[in-house]
């Protein structure tokens, strides 16, 4: 059912605009997606239920570092089917089914409804709302005894600082004689800050010891466990997809797929390995032994030690 529910959202995102990932087969994100300057990486389950909070807080690291938006797509929350045009969240990541992802993308229809605490729930524009009432000469009191709710909710609903049922927002309507129930912005990158940088604990030793040098070099680091790659690195200038093992044939498998992802997410993906290397790049996937890296000083060196392995792997 997975895979058929991956190849749906594949064909929805191409014949949406979207320039595609290989499919990366991690335990984080299936894919990866591009149009302009909107980069998503979904996730697709048939039971967003299945998604446990490690795997979303690695997806959502993996989406913050390379200013992507993270999206989960499936079919199913516990025993009922997601309904269509309704945003769920699990784990903080926005949730949706094939029908809703094809409405956003393709006929341009955001969704305005979002599922809550076993209920569905709108926002509301206070502003216009306090505007209409005002227009009306009606007081607080007066549109709380009409929607039944207290004086105190209504002047909330104006502050914007609550949501409220379709039922209530739909009545406000009615009563205002004017739209107020607001659409809403789904894909949205993290907000700056709230993911903090630095080498996970649960990294083995080898992958701590190869992002420390990293570091020293001068690279903003954020491991991510479960991703296709073990880390993306950051500098002013760079953005680096950093793979990290020995030297295997699953080497060449994973820089393949670091390949696709440096392409539609506009950055250079490198391999570092301990040990000899056969190949310098593979694809796009540049390849660098560990003691290449202990003997790089800054990002600029970095980078031009990276042109130059393409350089001679395409002369």
């Amino acid at each position: 059912m997975k895979n058929e529910l991956i190849t749906r959202v594949i064909e929805i995102l191409k014949a949406a605009g979207f320039i595609l990932s290989s499919r990366c087969r991690a335990r984080s994100f299936d894919l990866a997606a591009r149009r302009g300057d909107l980069i998503l990486l979904a996730k697709v389950l048939y039971n967003i239920d299945s998604l446990s909070e490690e795997i979303a807080r690695s997806i959502k690291r993996a989406a913050f570092s390379l200013l992507a938006s993270p999206v989960v797509v499936g079919e199913k929350k516990g025993s009922f089917f997601l309904e269509d045009d309704v945003v769920y969240h699990r784990h903080g990541i926005p949730a949706i089914n094939t029908n809703t992802l094809y409405d956003y993308f393709i006929a341009g229809v955001r969704p305005y409804v979002y599922s809550a605490g076993g209920g569905l729930y709108v926002n509301i524009n206070g502003e216009s709302m306090r505007s209409a009432r005002e227009k009306k000469e009606l007081s607080l009191g007066d549109i709380a005894s009409y929607i039944g709710v207290s004086r105190r909710s209504v002047s909330k609903y104006e502050e914007g600082n609550v949501s409220t049922t379709i039922n209530i927002a739909l009545k406000l309507e009615e009563i205002l004689d004017t739209a107020l129930i607001e659409p809403l912005e789904i894909l949205t990158p993290a907000p700056e800050g709230m993911i903090e940088s630095g080498i996970d604990d649960a990294t083995s030793v080898l992958e701590r010891n190869i992002l420390s040098m990293m570091e020293e070099i001068g690279f903003e680091i954020f491991t991510t466990a479960h991703a296709p790659f073990n880390a993306v690195s950051l500098s002013q200038s760079m953005r680096i997809l950093t793979g990290i093992s020995k030297y295997t044939e699953r080497v060449i498998k994973r820089a393949k797929i670091l390949s696709s992802l440096s392409a539609v997410t506009g950055t250079q993906s490198v391999f570092v390995v301990n040990g000899s290397v056969k190949r310098v790049q593979v694809e796009h996937t540049v390849l660098m032994e560990k003691n290449e890296l202990k003997k790089i000083r800054d990002p600029e060196e970095f980078t031009c030690v990276i042109e130059e392995k393409m350089r001679d792997d395409h002369s």
